[in-house]
């Protein structure tokens, strides 16, 4: 073949190559496109859905012309029964859809969108999501509802009760991160991949310290203020040793216990659940404030062991965690406010300080490696001896002075995190809106799903419109343990989103 044939032949695979490849960005491009729909029109339908509910229940509850019909146990709990639903509906109704329509040409700009309102979605989240608990409880209890919450549904025509349009924040907040994973998988140039990972990256933040809120709720016989101990930073279960000089019994065996970690101090408490229940509750037993403490990161070179400590080793608790990678996130979390402490201790306050106190030496832990001793109400020293200081060249130790004052006081990044939210196990029947005393809900029971669920965890189980489902045990607060008998697949959903197959056929 001559020079001429292969030049040829050359600029011929060239274009088809350049022919595939724009085929393939087109490709992305309408699935991009199509993602950025669902997630415009979904967000239309979802306000849509939030303004329902205001009117047809929260607002017809507080309506002084209706007080002669709304019953009596529901006056003045508006807010109880749905949180801060109206303050969810103004943001997204006069903030986020605005922001979303006028940015929806553009995938950077959407993305940038979600980064921007960051903070509002965590606080607004948090909020509704601390109170899910409390509206289940005021529902349980409520007995002379039904009729009332029957006769808004019908109105309103919906086809699901009032208990599952509340369950419509979360399943929201939920679904956004997955459509940015979307978005970012059909993403076909650097800066918007980077924009889109930014974004996603801030909704699993926010997922995870909804999560972290969540667990929060359920801790009982904390003696002081939660709120007073600062952000909540970080909460996972432990197996823990604990020594105390005060108390000789804690150093017999190593317990269970679920740790908190707040800006102000670290609260021990154990996972308790009734039997019959779904509801998991965190009892609190101990806690220590970080402004007392020192940290150990590595322990008899245990990949998985952490040690935090008070002056003096009064007491030491050796906390081992699930996993490496959990560790280490702990160990980052807990240095950084250590050090941060420092840092508001320092210029004239150091001075103050260490004029009017005296200075304190680090002692010695079991192992010395990566040691810092810290509290926000010490002093920094540098005083220590050329011996100590060859001791311990390996550890990166931290001295202070006391003060007789105080100072005071973000991922559901995944399935595995959001499971555990607290919504869905073992419980007894729950007598609300549902009507569901007046329906067959024995195990074994035949039911049709109403609408499309997505599971939030393991646990669950997603049901579509249609489905017919088998109730294979009865929980609290509306839900259900059921079989989707086409599929086979178990788990919890809630029992809202279903009809009894007999009642369905009697229509």
């Amino acid at each position: 073949m001559n020079k001429e044939g292969v030049s040829l032949l050359t600029a011929s695979t060239d274009n088809a190559d350049q022919s595939h490849n724009q085929e393939d960005l087109e490709s992305l491009r309408l699935k991009r496109g199509h993602v950025l729909t669902e997630l415009l029109e979904t967000e239309r339908i979802y306000v849509n859905e939030m303004s329902s509910i205001l009117l047809g229940y929260c607002d017809r509850i507080k309506s002084e012309e209706l007080a002669h019909l709304t019953p009596p146990s529901l006056q003045g709990k508006e807010d109880i029964l749905f949180g801060n639903l109206h303050e969810l509906f103004t943001f997204h109704n006069q903030i986020f859809l605005k922001d979303l329509e006028n940015c929806i040409s553009t995938t950077e700009l959407v993305a940038l969108c979600f980064v921007q309102r960051r903070d509002t979605f965590y606080h607004l989240y948090s909020f509704y999501c601390q109170n899910i608990p409390r509206s289940e409880r005021l529902r349980e209890t409520l007995v002379d509802t039904h009729f009332f919450f029957q006769d808004c549904q019908k109105r309103l025509g919906h086809k699901l009760p009032l208990a599952a349009y509340l369950l419509k924040p979360v399943q929201r907040i939920t679904k956004y991160q997955l459509l940015l994973k979307d978005l970012l998988r059909f993403s076909d140039s650097g800066n918007c991949t980077k924009e889109l990972q930014k974004a996603l990256d801030c909704m699993l933040i926010v997922l995870k310290c909804v999560n972290d809120s969540m667990h929060q709720v359920a801790i009982t016989g904390f003696p002081a203020d939660i709120a007073e101990q600062g952000e909540l930073l970080m909460q996972d279960s432990f197996q823990v040793w604990s020594e105390s000089k005060k108390d000789i019994r804690l150093r017999i065996k190593p317990q269970q216990r679920h740790i908190f970690l707040y800006q102000k101090s670290m609260l021990f408490c154990k996972l308790t659940s009734k039997p019959g229940h779904n509801k998991s509750t965190y009892q609190f037993k101990h806690h220590v404030k970080m402004s007392l403490i020192g940290l150990t990161e590595t322990v008899r070179s245990d990949t998985k062991r952490f040690e935090i400590w008070t002056q003096g080793r009064q007491e030491v608790h050796i906390l081992q965690a699930p996993t490496q990678n959990v560790k280490k996130q702990w160990v980052a979390e807990i240095k950084r406010v250590l050090l941060n402490q420092l840092e508001e201790l320092k210029g004239e306050k150091i001075k103050q300080y260490s004029l009017n106190h005296q200075g304190l030496r680090q002692t010695t832990s079991w192992d010395t490696t990566n040691t810092i001793l810290d509290t926000p109400n010490r002093a920094l020293r540098s005083d220590a001896s050329s011996e100590t200081n060859k001791r311990n060249s390996n550890s990166s130790s931290i001295d202070f002075e006391p003060t007789t004052s105080s100072n005071s006081v973000n991922d559901l990044s995944n399935k595995d995190q959001l499971e555990n939210c607290g919504w869905s196990s073992d419980c007894s029947n729950s007598e609300d809106e549902l009507s569901l005393t007046e329906e067959n809900n024995s195990p074994g029971s035949k039911f049709i799903a109403l609408a499309d669920y997505t599971a939030m965890g393991h646990s669950e189980v997603s049901l579509r419109e249609g489905d017919t489902i088998e109730l294979l045990k009865v929980g609290c607060a509306g839900w259900w343990y059921v079989r989707v008998l086409d599929s086979c697949a178990e788990g919890w959903a809630p029992g809202a989103y279903t009809q009894s197959i007999n009642r369905k056929s009697s229509q």
